[in-house]
């Protein structure tokens, strides 16, 4: 296929896999990048942030409100800066990520950013699943293989066909969760002290700040090594600060209102036990079983497709980086999908996955928020040097930055999987690794970038 079929057609197979983005098949607006991202961060997944900050680790709902705000709106600044590289080197987020790392460097984190892809991917396929599940009175198996068609569907139709799905969605998604808003802020009681039987209660009313700012920070980061996937065929020209400000928005207005909304369904529908019940229980109990509940419901499937088709695209991506090849992107996408499904079919058993939705979500910041402060410092010392992503040394300081944040923030990991002795040992600070790490791993690489002068400098 010639490199100018492509350019804006919806119904072509995008041919593109992590190769340089033509000028020729550059096209597209700005804004629309507020859809992408609405879209996309529109969904039960990120609702069920807030339902973790306060029915797991029982943070008073006043608390949990304003770390949410906090880390959503640090974490997706840090999106919108990255997103600006799309039309600056054309290439996906994983490959503009070998300035810093270097040809083999980048491949560790290229290959936890394919694994993320496919947690993501199997854990909102449950969601959406037991959704249609509710609304169609289907088989969940049934259920799931309905949402997994559709979501690979379009990401192996790929960027454009994405574009024009999230764009569309944006208002059918908004109604939906406004309906959900609406009722529950009615019957939230905002002034909900800490819970401390919480199952993960620890550390009192601060531990349930920082953990709800950490878990914020941690799912906006989810979404940061993916950032220039979706703005990469835009053309060079784009102005930079409409592309920073149509993705943070984009991105944290939908994300602030649903955490801060899962947050407070704990006290709006007291008699849900939300550690062990489906998210679809939650809106029966809070809207009835009348069309209002459908309507809501019918919102989650949708985004959860909005959402998947990102992650399984992405992480496709992120995949063909890992392994350096340069194999059809659509086929990648397939293959990422069905392993994805796999994993998906182990949400017959809701209370095991969300045990692992959560643990899961805490062990993915690990590596992603100091990969995060890297790319950030690399970005800001390159912003006037000119760059080739695709000609790099194998080896740049990024990953050895990276490996420090990695290390300095251990000892602050605080999960069910892990816990750091700073942790354990001062339980009310809650989970400070995400900020440590990602803060020890820019000021690491800002200095090992003083040491290194062609780190800068054009290759």
């Amino acid at each position: 296929m010639s490199e100018h079929v492509y350019k804006d057609q919806v119904l072509e197979v995008e041919p593109t896999g992590i190769e340089t983005v033509a000028e020729e098949q550059r096209h597209g607006k700005a804004w629309h990048l507020f859809g992408v991202w609405f879209s996309a961060n529109a969904e039960i997944a990120t609702w069920m942030v807030g339902l973790t900050v306060t029915a797991f680790y029982g943070t008073d709902l006043r608390s949990a409100a304003i770390g949410i705000a906090l880390g959503n709106l640090v974490g997706f600044a840090v999106l919108g800066i990255l997103a600006t590289l799309g039309p600056r080197y054309g290439v996906p987020q994983m490959v503009a990520g070998r300035l810093a790392f270097g040809q083999y460097g980048n491949i560790p984190p290229a290959a936890l950013s394919f694994l993320a892809g496919v947690g993501w991917f199997a854990i909102n396929t449950v969601f959406g699943a037991y959704a249609l599940q509710t609304i169609a009175g289907l088989p969940y198996m049934i259920a799931l293989a309905i949402m997994l068609v559709l979501q690979i569907a379009l990401a192996v139709y790929g960027y454009n066909l994405i574009h024009l799905f999230e764009r569309a969605s944006v208002v059918l998604l908004a109604l939906g969760f406004l309906a959900l808003a609406i009722v529950t802020f009615h019957r939230t009681q905002w002034l909900a002290p800490f819970n401390a039987h919480a199952p993960a209660a620890a550390g009192g009313p601060l531990a349930g700040f920082i953990f709800g700012a950490a878990l914020a920070f941690s799912y906006a980061l989810g979404w940061v090594p993916c950032a220039s996937d979706y703005s990469r065929y835009l053309p060079s020209a784009t102005n930079p600060r409409a592309i920073w400000w149509y993705s943070f928005v984009g991105c944290a207005l939908p994300c602030i209102v649903l955490e801060i909304m899962g947050a407070a369904s704990v006290t709006a529908a007291r008699s849900v036990d939300f550690t062990t019940a489906l998210p679809t229980q939650a809106v029966s109990v809070l809207l009835g079983a009348g069309w209002i509940a459908k309507v809501v419901l019918l919102a989650v499937v949708l985004g959860t497709l909005t959402a998947n088709c990102m992650n399984l695209y992405s992480g496709a991506l992120a995949a063909l980086v890992a392994f350096n090849v340069h194999t059809k992107r659509a086929l990648a996408a397939l293959v990422v999908g069905v392993i994805g499904a796999v994993l998906a079919t182990l949400g017959g058993h809701w209370q095991q996955m969300a045990i692992f939705y959560t643990n899961f979500l805490l062990l993915l910041s690990y590596w992603a928020s100091p990969w995060a402060g890297v790319v950030l410092v690399e970005w800001w010392m390159r912003r006037n040097a000119p760059a080739d992503p695709q000609r790099v040394a194998p080896w740049r300081p990024g990953f050895i930055a990276w490996i420090v944040g990695l290390l300095a923030s251990a000892p602050f990991w605080n999960q069910a999987w892990l816990a750091g002795p700073v942790a354990r040992a001062y339980p009310q600070l809650g989970d400070l690794s995400y900020f440590v790490g990602f803060l020890t791993a820019a000021i690491a690489m800002a200095v090992l970038l003083r040491f290194d002068a062609r780190a800068v400098a054009a290759e």
